[in-house]
């Protein structure tokens, strides 16, 4: 959804809770569990952020506070301020800024939580959520953002994954921007996570 001029918070808030019943804008909703779904595209990048427990507990309250996610210009609106099962959230961000700008507002809800969650046998504790697209959003999918912890290295790893496709033919066209758009978004999340867990 875009605008020439940014949209008020309030007129955000109503666009965000005219969404509260509508399903999400695609089908394989909690894929991001196992095995991305085929036909999608494939974004995935992660990041060493150090070694240690108070490394891990800065990157995951950093995440689970959406602090992660407001880089890069990001804005968050989420309809309660934790991050749990069913909150829907308003992602603005402004584009072209030095020719005018223009601004995308998208929308997604949270799918699941992972807490700590026991992964490869116990060798890694994975803690982190994942959303999925509503209408309104210009692509159709899920993204998971996570943070590691590898028990036998005491490694504390950052992973961003998603899945998606255009939401209509003319994101289709605006493919490549698109593209660099997410991955530009993902770099500056990561970057934001080394920063904060580098104390």
């Amino acid at each position: 959804m875009l605008f020439i001029a940014r949209p008020t918070d309030q007129e955000i808030h109503a666009r965000l809770a005219a969404r509260e019943a509508m399903p999400f804008s695609y089908s394989e909703v909690g894929a991001t569990r196992s095995t991305a779904p085929e036909g999608y595209r494939i974004n995935h990048m992660r990041a060493l952020l150090g070694k240690g427990e108070d490394v891990q507990a800065r990157a995951v309250n950093a995440l689970l506070s959406w602090r992660l996610l407001t880089v890069a210009g990001l804005e968050i609106f989420a309809s309660q301020p934790p991050i749990e099962p069913q909150t829907n959230v308003a992602l603005l961000s402004r584009h072209f800024a030095r020719l005018g700008g223009l601004w995308s507002l998208d929308f997604c809800r949270v799918i699941y939580i992972l807490e700590a969650q026991p992964e490869n046998g116990g060798a890694i504790r994975r803690t982190g959520f994942a959303y999925g697209t509503l209408p309104g959003h210009a692509v159709r999918g899920e993204e998971i953002f996570s943070i590691e912890w590898h028990v036998a290295t005491n490694e504390v790893w950052y992973d961003i994954f998603s899945f998606s496709l255009p939401a209509n033919v003319l994101i289709r066209l605006a493919g490549p921007f698109l593209r660099a758009a997410q991955k530009q978004f993902a770099s500056a999340s990561l970057h934001e996570a080394w920063h904060l867990s580098a104390g």
